[in-house]
Order: structure tokens, then sequence, then C-alpha cells
């Protein structure tokens, strides 16, 4: 699975002068301590990176060539497999400029991994709250450092699938509550008592 060989040994065939043609051959090996080692090498090429990120993404994201790669061409890694991309998004270590990579791509599916990452700033919170896409809002609707002045906007969002994340919430300020407990989909009204009736239940202050 995915960064489970993060912390395994560096393979004795793998030294420090390794060439790129030699690490874009490792990358390849059926052994995943390999293609991990090859995945955290500063040698290796961005090609063989954004082949290797999906299975390693924190190897990717530790490699010391990255700032590099980065200041070289700052999008360098626009051209990558939508899976090893969206595997870096969504580690908790993703820097600031590669939230920001997401935030920007043309693909949905990008700010829906990143609408979960526990940095988020305010700003970013906020730019993803006001997303097109329902699914991206309810990540934010979901999300436990959402303020309540969005989560009140989340209780009355056109799109129920919104107005269900922000039901399955305990701590909704009372205002929402009473806008979601005469919701006009029965589903939502439904969560939102199942929510009420949780022994864990408490509400923000309206």
């Amino acid at each position: 699975m995915a960064g489970e060989t993060e912390h395994s040994p560096r393979p004795p065939v793998l030294t420090a002068r390794a060439t790129a043609d030699e690490l874009a051959s490792l990358s390849l090996s059926a052994d995943p301590a390999v293609r991990a080692a090859v995945a955290a090498h500063p040698n290796t090429t961005p090609y063989i990176l954004g082949t290797l990120a999906a299975d390693f993404p924190a190897e990717v994201l530790r490699n010391p060539a990255l700032p590099l790669l980065r200041l070289a061409n700052p999008r360098f890694m626009t051209g990558w497999p939508q899976a090893g991309l969206i595997a870096l998004v969504r580690r908790p270590d993703a820097p600031a400029w590669l939230r920001a990579l997401a935030l920007t791509h043309p693909r949905t599916e990008y700010q829906v991994a990143v609408a979960s990452h526990p940095a988020l700033t305010a700003a970013e919170r906020a730019q993803l709250a006001a997303h097109p896409a329902w699914l991206v809002r309810a990540r934010i609707a979901a999300r436990p450092d959402t303020p309540p002045d969005l989560l009140d906007a989340f209780a009355h969002d056109p799109d129920y699938g919104v107005r269900l994340a922000a039901a399955s919430r305990p701590d909704l300020p009372e205002r929402s509550v009473a806008a979601l407990l005469s919701d006009p989909s029965r589903l939502v009204q439904q969560v939102m008592r199942q929510t009420l009736g949780a022994p864990s239940a408490s509400r923000r202050p309206g």
C-alpha cells in the first residue's frame, strides 16, 4: 500500500551517485523498498517522480531535490498523473505551494482532495466553501474547524448533499439546526433529527 515503505532502509544497490538512467531502471523494480528509495533520491528525474508519487507520496515530498525542481519550474508537477498528484495533496505534510496548485487546478478532483487537508488556512477554506462543485463544499462543511458562519451558510446551501453534511454535525448553531429541521429534503430532516438524538450532541450558540 502507498506509504508503507517510507521508513524502509535504503537498498544497497542504490547509491548517492546513481544516475538518472539507473534510477529510471530501478523505478521499475519489483521491490517496493527500491522504488521508494528511487522516489526519495535527488537524482531522480521529475518524470520518474511523477510515476512513483501515487505509491510513495511521502518519499516524493521528502525528496531533497524538490525545492530545486520547483525553483526551475514552479509548475513542474502539472503534467504528472492525477493519482500521484492527488496522493501528494492528501498528505498532511503537503506544503502550501502544493495546496495552491490543487486549488487552481482545472479538475475538481484536486479541490475535493485538498478540502480535507488538516492545515488549510482560513482563506483557503473560504475559497473552497464557495466552490461550484457540491462535493467540495460538503468536504468543507464536514471539517471540524469550519466556523459557525460558514456552517450556517451550508445549512442553507442549494444542494442537499451539502446540507446533509451540515446536518451530520452535532455542533451546529441553533439557527442552522432550525433551518435543517424544516429542510425541503426529508432525508436532511431525518439526519438532523438523528444528530440531535446522539448522546454526544452539543450545539454551538446561535
